[in-house]
């Protein structure tokens, strides 16, 4: 591949995977080659032309098997939000700035209503952006536009499941840095390449994992240096596991996904060590990280 890696700009790639990969919802796929950079570990899957207009228009939720409305959004998503909010506890939001950039329907936001100043609610599905405005919050379709108002303004920024999907995270990173103030924190995240299906060589995940919406596909070392060539000094990432050990059983054993619709047979309080064992070492299925004390290069 002659392309220049868009986290670092070394021109050093290797296969990490070829074969099929997600398109859209699980039961389709398509033939493509992920790529992984030689110099900060990013993978990277170029894209297949859908970039324009893909998400401005609900094509992607159509993708994934969604209704591009904000019913059928709160109905899959609602219940995501609050292990997320548990993230938030050393943050006080009260008479704060926030903004969701990549926030769909606006169901973390809702959330915070009556506790933050304002809710600034970036997002480019337009579908959603009627609904969000009569909930109060301000809207945007991108980064770029909201800087024009919020330039140094918001004090908590979150951006959940979006960056695997950016062409270019880190002039992504660096718009969001602009719009913080000068003690503002963001909170990022991003399936973790590091998960513990793809450590034990599970080729069924790996066909599930690796999807034609996700551009780049990080590690804790590829975001720690996408946020720090972004311009952030501080970075603390850390890791949440969503699923128990019968999901991970049932990958092993059937090559599907097993959700948490199963219960595992040793019961709760193992699946709670599970999750943790896998938190602790960094095997978990997402990543999450703070990120702060940015600076305007």
């Amino acid at each position: 591949m002659n392309e220049c890696c868009r986290i670092c700009g070394a021109n050093e790639w290797t296969i990490a995977y070829e074969g099929p990969v997600r398109h859209g919802v699980a039961e389709r796929s398509i033939e493509a080659v992920v790529y992984q950079c030689g110099q900060c570990g990013v993978q990277y899957l170029p894209p297949f032309g859908h970039l324009d207009g893909y998400y401005r228009s609900g094509a992607y939720r159509e993708d994934v098997g969604e209704a591009a409305d904000v019913d059928d959004y709160f109905k899959r998503h609602d219940a995501e939000q609050m292990p997320k909010y548990g993230l938030l506890q050393r943050f006080a939001l009260r008479g704060r700035v926030v903004a969701d950039i990549g926030c769909g329907g606006g169901s973390f936001l809702d959330g915070l209503k009556g506790i933050a100043e304002a809710s600034i609610a970036i997002e480019p599905a337009e579908a959603y952006h009627a609904s969000l405005r009569q909930r109060g919050h301000m809207v945007y379709s991108d980064v770029g536009d909201a800087l024009a108002k919020w330039r140094g303004g918001v004090h908590l920024a979150v951006c959940f499941s979006v960056i695997e999907h950016v062409e270019e995270p880190v002039r992504f990173l660096r718009q969001i840095g602009g719009l913080l103030a000068e003690d503002g924190r963001l909170l990022i995240s991003t399936p973790n390449r590091d998960d513990i299906l793809l450590e034990t060589g599970c080729v069924a995940y790996r066909r599930f994992f690796y999807r034609v919406a996700h551009l780049h596909y990080f590690d804790r070392r590829a975001l720690g240096f996408a946020v720090q060539a972004a311009g952030f000094r501080s970075f603390e990432p850390q890791y949440r596991h969503r699923f128990n050990f019968a999901n991970f059983v049932q990958w092993l054993r059937d090559g599907t996904p097993g959700g948490n619709e199963a219960s595992t047979p040793l019961g709760s309080g193992f699946d709670a060590f599970w999750q943790a064992a896998l938190q602790d070492k960094g095997a978990a299925d997402y990543l999450y990280a703070w990120a702060g004390e940015w600076r305007a290069s």
